[in-house]
């Protein structure tokens, strides 16, 4: 039953608009809008004059509201009237005018070319237009005219774009005139876009070849092991290296080649031969200074003891110069292994973070 009276309500806004089209054909009608009440039916009349559509002292709207109540059985019906201000944005306006001057003899691509330009004045954001037919000779063909942009499908083609028909009977035959109109964009289209905040470009420079063997050293010495995971986790660690810097296979080939003890000795190396001026220098005695006094027995445990001591801060040298995980190894094997000691070596060599992690938890 509901299904039933929806269809008729349907059929009779379809007809009424046919009855209104037909009726208010020089007021350049659009469409009527039917809003029920409680008391009464509210149909809003859009046209281009309506002045046309209300009459010498109303008289025709009079007319139309009496037709309306008896023809389409519309309860306690009240017409209104609305002005549209630009036509030319109208899509049955639009339609209607080019049957109009199709039926008058004009050439379709003249008459689309016209309306289309008219119709971009406007400010709509895009248009399509279509005459079919007999516009020359014995066949039919099709005209179209289109810019902008233009939603075919979905619900936004339905809400957002306007439609518009027109038939013109011309002597060589009939004339379809079909007008669509995209007014605005839907609001879910609509972005608030800050440029400085959404589009960042940031130039990453690539580091010299020179750097690279560094930095590919830091990450070994770093890293526990050469697994996927565990390279990520020292580029993680260390702040001044960046994930596009070295690759995770380089790092592998470098540790597996045996180029990073060659980096190292390299290193040790030039602070040897820094030293050696220093130690050149200090060789030599200034005439100011005073003649060393002979060791005596005192001297000479003393000079034992030092030597002793820096025999065993050389081994944790020996010790945290390799990996983490030989490190650890040398750590557990010893007796009695010293890892305060181990941790200040540590710290004044390559300090890294996860080995004296380990070595405080050790001291704890």
């Amino acid at each position: 039953m509901q299904k039933k009276e929806f269809i008729e309500k349907g059929a009779r806004k379809v007809k009424l608009h046919e009855y209104l089209q037909d009726e208010l054909e020089g007021a350049g009608y659009s469409h009527a809008d039917i809003v029920r009440t409680p008391t009464s039916t509210k149909i809003v009349i859009h046209a281009q004059k309506p002045g046309l559509v209300i009459g010498r002292g109303g008289s025709r709207i009079k007319e139309l509201t009496k037709k309306t109540e008896r023809v389409f059985d519309f309860e306690n019906p009240q017409i209104e009237v609305n002005e549209i201000e630009n036509p030319d944005a109208d899509a049955q306006i639009v339609a209607q005018s080019m049957a109009d001057w199709l039926e008058k003899g004009g050439q379709a691509k003249r008459v689309g070319y016209t309306y289309l330009r008219r119709v971009k004045e406007s400010g709509v954001l895009g248009a399509e237009i279509e005459v079919s037919g007999k516009l020359s000779g014995n066949r039919g063909r099709t005209e179209k005219f289109s810019f902008g942009y233009v939603k075919r499908c979905g619900n936004t083609s339905q809400e957002n774009v306007d439609t518009g028909y027109k038939l013109a009977r011309t002597k060589p035959g009939a004339i379809g005139v079909k007008v669509r109109l995209m007014k605005e964009i839907p609001e879910f289209m609509h972005r608030d876009v800050d440029v400085e905040k959404e589009l960042i470009h940031e130039t990453v420079e690539a580091p010299d070849e020179a750097e690279k063997p560094e930095i590919i050293a830091k990450i070994i010495d770093e890293a526990e092991n050469m697994t996927a995971s565990e390279i990520e986790r020292a580029v993680e660690e260390l702040e001044e290296v960046q994930p596009a810097d070295v690759s995770k296979e380089e790092v592998r080939d470098v540790f597996e080649s045996g180029e990073v003890a060659e980096i190292e000795s390299e290193d040790e190396t030039e602070e040897v031969e820094e030293k050696e001026p220093e130690e050149t220098s200090k060789g030599e005695p200034d005439a100011d200074e005073e003649t060393p006094e002979p060791d005596t027995e005192e001297t000479k445990e003393q000079n034992k003891a030092a030597t002793e001591d820096s025999e065993e801060e050389t081994d944790y040298e020996d010790i945290v110069s390799g990996t983490i995980s030989d490190a650890k190894d040398a750590l557990d094997n010893l007796d009695d292994p010293d890892y305060e000691a181990a941790l200040e070596t540590e710290k004044d060599n390559k300090d890294r973070k996860t080995f004296k992690q380990w070595l405080e938890n050790k001291k704890e």
